[in-house]
């Protein structure tokens, strides 16, 4: 089932204005077919119009699938005729698209793209800044994650490097130490120390300064939860690990 000549000059006739015209709407409660038709159906239909008949048949379209409650989605007729309106260049004020965003409940119209917020062209451009806003900030937060990660691994290859120099009796001399310089220090300046600390893994530090409970680890400051996280994501195991992994909650 094809789009037909007739439909085309009926189409023209309902983007009139001919709404009234009962005959003319009942001719079409029958071919819905039509508003599901492909792009290519679309353009070799209207490719002989005039611009002016083109712009009725968009029109046309909108009404007809308001009035029939056509289903059309984002395959609506509406919108591949509006992409030929683009490319001839009749909407470069956009009024043809706000008229689609005014006068049709299909949240796909005119542009294609799903968009359910204010029916105005106005709504429409605000809602796409918003949206590119959001992309290009999760880009940003992509970035500074993967750069994050890079640098995790850097210093964590340096710590290990450093760790297999030192005997086990070292290293239980080094957590002993920090277990005697941090026994009055606070759960925060003791992960603080931890953190900021670009020499020493975690495996050096007294495994009794994360044993915390959620409640203690919600209440970290969001920088320290974040370094503590870089700190510890690459390659620790056992409880390390796991602290890690509730920091990860936190820092989401």
């Amino acid at each position: 089932m094809k789009i037909t000549t007739d439909d085309i000059q009926n189409l023209i006739k309902f983007g009139r204005g001919a709404r009234v015209d009962i005959d003319l709407l009942s001719s079409f409660k029958q071919r819905d077919y039509i508003n599901r038709q492909e792009w290519r159906s679309w353009e070799k239909a209207v490719s002989g119009l005039s611009d002016l008949e083109l712009i009725l048949v968009y029109k046309g379209l909108i009404g007809i699938e308001m009035e029939l409650k056509w289903i059309g989605g984002s395959a609506a007729g509406a919108i591949w005729v509006y992409r030929v309106i683009s490319q001839r260049r009749l909407d470069n004020d956009y009024h043809l698209a706000d008229f689609g965003l005014q006068n049709s409940d299909n949240p796909y119209v005119p542009f294609g793209s799903y968009y359910s917020g204010e029916r105005n062209i106005q709504g429409y451009f605000l809602h796409q800044k918003e949206r590119a806003r959001r992309r290009a900030t999760k880009l940003e937060e992509d970035k500074n994650f993967r750069d994050r990660a890079q640098k995790r691994r850097v210093k964590r290859s340096v710590a290990i490097a450093e760790l297999r120099k030192l005997s086990y009796i070292e290293r239980g001399l080094i957590r002993t130490k920090f277990l005697d310089e941090y026994r009055f220090a606070t759960v925060q300046e003791r992960l603080e120390r931890m953190a900021s600390d670009e020499k020493y893994p975690p495996e050096y530090y007294p495994m009794e300064w994360i044993k915390l409970g959620d409640d203690q680890i919600e209440e970290l400051p969001v920088d320290l939860v974040k370094k503590l996280y870089d700190k510890l994501s690459t390659k620790t195991k056992g409880e390390w690990r796991r602290f890690c992994q509730k920091l990860q909650k936190i820092e989401e």
